[in-house]
């Protein structure tokens, strides 16, 4: 019965420990596990990070510089959590140095049978050293509800990104999701 109570002026939106699952992953994987997701919300810094150094990308390009972070990625931790707002579901793409890249919500929208079946062969791996978004990280970030597309060009796999029309649910998911990141959105 004080059960909301008793968690009444926490200072952390989530209610729950986080569980967080890390998988170590070739931009390939990440490719082709996004591209099945259908509608969620991507968080990446604006100024999207360069090409990686060491060619691990070699077979995979991306359509436009915000998801160029993604070519970089060597990590991903698939995270669950319980917030003030209610569940919540994310990955957080993670580069060799331990860098934060991206970000990427699940919404109501979202393909559910895809979103566990995400990555099934990729390799499961101890926490790596990394450094969870900040502020300046999410102030430098920006929101966006897309639908990753992938392809194959002339050997290569081709990662992009459109818009896409989602419930009015999913919107206010999104938003809510933007606010407690305090991070800008386009719906």
């Amino acid at each position: 019965m004080f059960g909301w109570l008793a968690s009444f002026g926490m200072h952390s939106r989530a209610r729950s420990t986080p569980t967080t699952r890390w998988l170590a992953i070739t931009p390939r994987t990440l490719a082709d596990g996004l591209g099945q997701l259908g509608g969620v919300l991507y968080l990446a810094p604006r100024s999207a990070a360069g090409p990686p150094q060491d060619g691990a990308s070699s077979a995979c390009l991306v359509e436009s510089a915000d998801l160029a972070p993604l070519l970089a990625s060597h990590y991903v931790g698939l995270t669950c959590a319980i917030t003030a707002e209610g569940p919540r579901e994310w990955i957080d793409c993670v580069g060799g140095q331990g860098e934060a890249l991206a970000r990427i919500y699940l919404l109501p929208d979202t393909d559910y049978l895809a979103w566990d079946g995400l990555f099934v062969d990729a390799a499961p791996v101890d926490a790596p050293a990394w450094h969870r978004p900040d502020r300046e990280w999410l102030r430098a970030s920006r929101a966006r509800v897309l639908s990753f597309t992938r392809r194959r060009l002339v050997g290569f796999t081709v990662l992009g990104a459109r818009d896409v029309l989602i419930s009015s649910l999913g919107r206010g998911v999104a938003r809510d999701i933007a606010v407690s990141e305090s991070v800008g959105i386009t719906v």
